[in-house]
């Protein structure tokens, strides 16, 4: 008895014999498109000062078929604080970090104690402000970090919570499309 495979047969062994690539393009297409997810949320969910941290919110994908890794988180190095926030105790965080912030919050009337509920009014340092008086002004915000920390406000974590779902999903597709593939009907 003889048994002759058809054409369909040669096309299912192409197929096959191309599976490892066509994985691989599935995966990082996937991929990407979970990681778009998350910056996307991130940048929207991310504290605004200047707005650097959300802009330097970045996805990359890492290592190579099948290890294959996304990433996604700011490429400031203050992202982890506020993410995480600061525990009190920890070292001061260096005073030339907080120039920057202490020049566009300056508030004269800093000395002295607040009544319970008033607020300082907030406004960019004059041109009567010394280097010297902002320098001396970011040491003490410094000190007071390291003594007091600082509270998390979390981006990442409820970026990629929000997405969880939408992510299993996609690579759950992935199966599906690649049985269609086998079948000869990719979607």
């Amino acid at each position: 008895m003889s048994v002759q495979l058809g054409p369909e047969w040669q096309q299912l062994q192409r197929r096959l014999a191309a599976s490892p690539t066509e994985y691989e393009h599935q995966i990082r297409q996937t991929l990407q498109a979970s990681l778009l997810l998350i910056e996307t949320d991130a940048r929207q969910l991310a504290s605004r000062d200047t707005g650097r941290l959300g802009a330097s919110i970045n996805g990359r994908i890492e290592g190579a078929y099948p290890a294959l890794t996304g990433r996604v988180g700011p490429s400031v190095n203050y992202g982890a604080f506020v993410e995480f926030g600061r525990r009190a105790g920890a070292r001061m965080p260096p005073v030339d970090a907080l120039l920057g912030w202490v020049r566009r919050h300056w508030s004269p009337a800093f000395v002295g104690p607040l009544r319970q509920g008033q607020l300082r009014p907030r406004r960019a340092a004059g041109r009567n402000v010394s280097d010297a008086q902002i320098r001396s002004r970011a040491f003490a915000l410094a000190r007071a970090i390291a003594r007091r920390g600082i509270p998390a406000h979390p981006f990442l974590q409820p970026a990629y919570a929000k997405n969880q779902a939408r992510i299993v999903a996609g690579f759950a597709a992935i199966n599906i499309r690649m049985t269609a593939y086998f079948a000869g009907r990719p979607l």
